[in-house]
């Protein structure tokens, strides 16, 4: 038998009114009946059903999240940011995994939009015109992480551009001047055009023309990194390289080694994301980490908030952790 909020409310000897308002965490309750309330709920098998409770509220509280099926080693702490800041205001995730191929896109996002939903977030997602135009032809807040799709939906991410300056003027004052890009050649991707730009631009504050056979790679993956150094031999043409994923940078690590190349004395590795992977290296690798969990709980705040506009760009911040991946020329 199905327990309802009035079989709660007959057994703890209070209004069925208050506690739905305790179970929504809604209104204002002691802290005390709350505890008791949600014990009795547990207790007696209570599960909520989200869709009547949407239908009534005429608002779902429901957030569809949309994550790239390759993978990524980041997308785990949004998630994470995202979910912790859903329970605490009393929402929910439903996560799907988007395809590659449009057409497999466009089926994922009608079957995500098939549902109550509140908003769609994309996290990390590159999409095409044709599934954008399902997306936007629904009625529900959309919302970019960890990526700036363009100016018609709003974005968290960090300062890509901002974040290649940081980097290389922390390499230049390391003795640096010939310096490599790995892992940001694709074309396309707004957050891959931002990365390079900025890395041009930081070079050419310090007065160094950059040479375009140093922006190399196109997939965010292991095999990038260790392809690279095979690509550019021994000796290498540069004494640091960016990875502009972990993923990539622990394959540039394991391929000087196995080329003979000792980091830091002959290459400097420092790479952009700082996730946990960066912590099982040795030597640990010198890192730009994003602040992924903050991505993720600014989304769910500014969903609940209601408060982006289509053109807000949201910027979190990085930390550059020195690890040691990167040697001083003098």
């Amino acid at each position: 038998m199905t327990i309802t909020i009035k079989d709660i409310a007959n057994k703890a000897g209070i209004s069925a009114a208050s506690v739905s308002r305790i179970l929504t965490n809604r209104g204002r309750f002691s802290e005390k009946t709350a505890q008791r309330i949600r014990q009795l709920a547990n207790d007696m098998g209570y599960y909520k059903n989200q869709s009547a409770a949407d239908l009534s509220q005429k608002e779902s509280r429901v957030i569809g999240v949309l994550v790239p099926t390759t993978h990524t080693n980041f997308a785990d702490e949004i998630i994470k940011g995202m979910q912790n800041k859903a329970f605490e205001l009393g929402y929910e995730l439903l996560i799907a995994f988007a395809e590659t191929n449009s057409q497999q896109q466009i089926q994922t996002v009608k079957s995500l939009l098939s549902r109550q939903l509140l908003a769609v977030v994309m996290l990390a997602v590159d999409i095409e015109d044709s599934v954008f135009d399902v997306l936007t032809s629904a009625n529900v807040h959309l919302l970019s992480v960890s990526n700036q799709l363009n100016n018609v939906i709003p974005s968290i991410s960090s300062d890509n551009y901002a974040m290649m300056h940081t980097i290389v003027d922390y390499l230049y004052d390391h003795g640096h001047r010939q310096m490599a890009l790995i892992g940001a050649s694709n074309p396309d991707p707004i957050v891959a055009v931002l990365r390079r730009q900025g890395f041009i631009d930081a070079l050419a504050d310090h007065g160094i023309t950059y040479n375009p056979d140093f922006i190399w790679g196109v997939e965010t993956a292991y095999q990038t990194g260790l392809d690279a150094i095979k690509k550019f031999g021994t000796p290498l043409p540069f004494t640091a390289v960016i990875g502009s994923a972990d993923i990539i940078s622990i394959g540039l690590l394991n391929g000087a080694k196995d080329a003979d190349i000792v980091v830091p004395n002959d290459l400097s590795i420092v790479t952009v994301d700082g996730t946990e992977l960066t912590q099982l290296t040795r030597p640990i690798l010198t890192a730009t980490q994003q602040n992924f969990a903050k991505m993720g709980e600014l989304a769910v705040t500014n969903i609940a908030d209601q408060s982006l506009s289509p053109h807000t760009v949201i910027f979190t911040d990085i930390t550059l952790n020195s690890g040691g991946t990167v040697a001083t020329i003098v």
